[in-house]
């Protein structure tokens, strides 16, 4: 039976062209995106990153900060805007990835009508959770961050799924995070691809941010034009991974 990437990498070559989705959502964080065109000097990222349902330039490097901070992808006052069209991107994404994965016609259009308002609301949610405990993390000073980020880290392993989940199972928001959760706590699979995702987004992390944060703008457009067609083949294979988890599991009546 062919590997999990391979497969991967078949389905990516069907939808090519949907590449263009994490080098435009790339550039669209435009706050990481000032950050590094302002700031002179190379740094380093190492970044043990979860799958992603569109992994970006930013999943493998963080801009320059002063101290620690949260970034949100634009300025707050248009997350909820961004959040709905970044809903819609992804719905369009995941769902075209899905037809390329079952041989069918990919519909982009189709599965962004079909699937936003779901993703909308686990995007919601997450954006809620994850904000909040890292704001807490950082009010509650070394303890906080101590606590606090680890537990961030299992609920990101615990949910990662829940957006491939919307298009593969038509669930609506509470029932991807409540399936992904319970994939999430079986472990087998879905951990072993959650770790190897991790382990090769740390190996990429190493090799593009020093090439972005020295080169200004510059890199950033070329980082983001790296990252594109790898970040569509990891989402192709978190599809695999995910369907076959899920279907398991059905097929065990769990």
């Amino acid at each position: 039976m062919p590997s999990t990437l391979s497969r991967a990498g078949r389905i990516a070559g069907r939808v090519a062209p949907l590449a263009v989705v994490p080098f435009a959502l790339s550039l669209l964080a435009f706050e990481k995106v000032t950050a590094v065109a302002s700031t002179h000097g190379t740094s380093i990222s190492v970044k043990f990153a979860l799958p992603a349902d569109v992994a970006t330039l930013w999943t493998l490097v963080d801009p320059p900060t002063q101290g620690v901070a949260v970034h949100s992808p634009v300025p707050l006052l248009f997350v909820p805007v961004f959040l709905a069209v970044e809903a819609a991107v992804v719905a369009g994404y995941l769902g075209s990835i899905r037809d390329a994965y079952r041989d069918r016609r990919p519909d982009f259009v189709g599965a962004a009508g079909d699937y936003w308002l779901s993703i909308l609301g686990v995007r919601v949610a997450q954006f809620l959770l994850f904000v909040g405990l890292a704001l807490a993390a950082v009010g509650g000073g070394v303890v906080g961050v101590l606590f606090l980020i680890p537990l961030i880290f299992l609920l990101g392993y615990l949910l990662w799924a829940a957006p491939y989940l919307v298009v593969l199972r038509d669930a609506d928001a509470l029932t991807a995070l409540s399936a992904s959760a319970n994939l999430g706590a079986k472990g087998g699979r879905y951990l072993a691809f959650s770790v190897g995702y991790a382990v090769v987004a740390a190996g990429g992390s190493l090799v593009v941010s020093p090439l972005v944060t020295s080169s200004g703008l510059t890199g950033v457009l070329v980082g983001a034009a790296l990252v594109a067609y790898p970040s569509l083949v990891g989402s192709a294979a978190a599809t695999v991974v995910v369907d076959e988890v899920a279907a398991a599991v059905e097929s065990r009546g769990a």
